[in-house]
């Protein structure tokens, strides 16, 4: 089918007010992040599995080694109360929390970066944050708001390409490596 030469910056700049308008955290994907939240909350454990390798199987098509995600004014990265870990002011998304069952929780997300000091085997050391963010974060107290960049890094002993899912705690750990890190304008 054909659209008339006038319609195609309609239809892009629709497009486009589409994906600006969403509600999810960074670009973190919510539908396998609303499953992994129904895993954790549902007493059939074969029925937990199936939407936890469903889960899986969407954040590996939407988390690869080498997506960048950016902080913005809306999503900040924030000093967790882990060891070399990041989380997101944005989430959850009031979107994702709407959207959970009764009884459900949605899974804390985490970003956690590497350096020589801290680090897990299977981790390269082309990957690990360099030096500057590093002692930034370290000097930083827990809560600590940051603007930055932050670089999916793949884990080869990970339940995903760049991720783990700790099923007890209910927690989603992304490894990345931090590209860009700076106190946030208050």
């Amino acid at each position: 089918m054909r659209y008339p030469a006038h319609a195609l910056p309609v239809v892009a700049a629709l497009f486009l007010a589409t994906a600006v308008s969403t509600p999810h955290a960074c670009g973190l994907p919510e539908e396998p992040l609303l499953l992994l939240a129904e895993a954790a909350a549902d007493p059939c454990s074969i029925c937990a599995d199936q939407k936890k390798k469903k889960a899986f199987a969407m954040l590996n098509e939407r988390l690869a080694p080498g997506l960048e995600i950016d902080s913005s004014d809306a999503c900040r990265l924030v000093k967790a109360d882990r060891e070399n870990a990041l989380h997101l002011t944005c989430y959850p998304s009031d979107a994702l929390v709407d959207s959970l069952s009764e009884g459900a929780e949605p899974p804390q997300v985490v970003f956690t970066f590497h350096t020589p000091q801290h680090k897990l085997v299977g981790i390269s050391e082309g990957d690990y944050t360099g030096r500057e963010a590093a002692d930034l974060y370290l000097s930083s107290p827990e809560g600590a708001v940051f603007d930055g960049r932050i670089r999916l890094i793949g884990y080869k002993y990970g339940d995903g390409a760049v991720f783990n899912y700790f099923p007890q705690a209910n927690r989603l750990q992304i490894h990345c490596t931090v590209s860009r890190l700076k106190p946030a304008d208050p």
